[in-house]
């Protein structure tokens, strides 16, 4: 009995419709072929920080090399583009958090062949924030990949102690001022850490995040987000 109800929860998950199209039917995370050949996959970028570069040469941005991030990679699925960017939108803001389950699936696939950190922990939201949205999207994105990696995942080493102004209004410099003192590390951080998110856009969040993680003691941080965005749509 239980072998049949197996076999009947596969057979309803692979002849589930794709969440995209809703025409075909999904093959892996919830996505028929057709729609994950079109996804806006990743392609050449910085080895560094995952800026899109748009070349064949395997290369570190301009940016990385006049000034070296505080992190030690990013690695990342997609570029924010269409439907990337509507599927992100709709679980940040509108409650959809159903769309991350297959994004960090692909994610999760992608960092595979990464080094193993010893923790995974979310971008944390300030506590009024989180009150207010209910939920934080990098935490859920964090914990299915702490579940589907096999590695350690905690919500407690790093905190945000100050309710800044949404980084999507503020251009670069803006960022790093709004960003200043706003997370804190409680407690010894292992040796390394990958630090989730849903999306990176001029990487300051992460580069924060990463000095204040290896001034508490960390030798690795490691930056896994579902999207990059271009350098043309930073915010200047």
């Amino acid at each position: 009995m239980i072998k049949q109800f197996k076999n009947n929860w596969l057979l309803f998950n692979l002849n589930r419709p794709c969440i995209l199209c809703g025409i075909r039917p999904s093959t892996e995370a919830h996505l028929c072929q057709d729609c994950l050949d079109d996804l806006p996959w990743i392609g050449s970028a910085c080895q560094r920080c995952a800026e899109p570069m748009h070349t064949d040469a395997a290369l570190i941005c301009p940016q990385c090399q006049k000034r070296s991030p505080s992190f030690n990679q990013v690695i990342t699925s997609f570029e924010y583009r269409f439907p990337i960017n509507q599927l992100v939108q709709l679980a940040k803001f509108n409650g959809q958090t159903h769309y991350l389950n297959p994004l960090a699936e692909l994610l999760g696939r992608r960092v595979q062949t990464a080094p193993k950190p010893d923790l995974i922990v979310p971008v944390p939201l300030h506590p009024k924030r989180l009150h207010e949205r209910q939920y934080n999207q990098a935490a859920l994105v964090a914990k299915h990949l702490a579940r589907q990696l096999g590695v350690p995942y905690s919500n407690r080493l790093l905190v945000k102690t100050k309710n800044t102004r949404h980084q999507a209004d503020l251009n670069r410099k803006m960022r790093r001022k709004n960003l200043k003192s706003s997370f804190q590390c409680r407690g010894t951080p292992p040796a390394s850490i990958a630090v989730v998110d849903d999306v990176m856009t001029t990487g300051t969040t992460a580069a924060e995040i990463s000095r204040i993680l290896k001034q508490s003691g960390c030798q690795q941080v490691y930056i896994w987000v579902i999207a990059r965005t271009a350098k043309e749509l930073h915010l200047r």
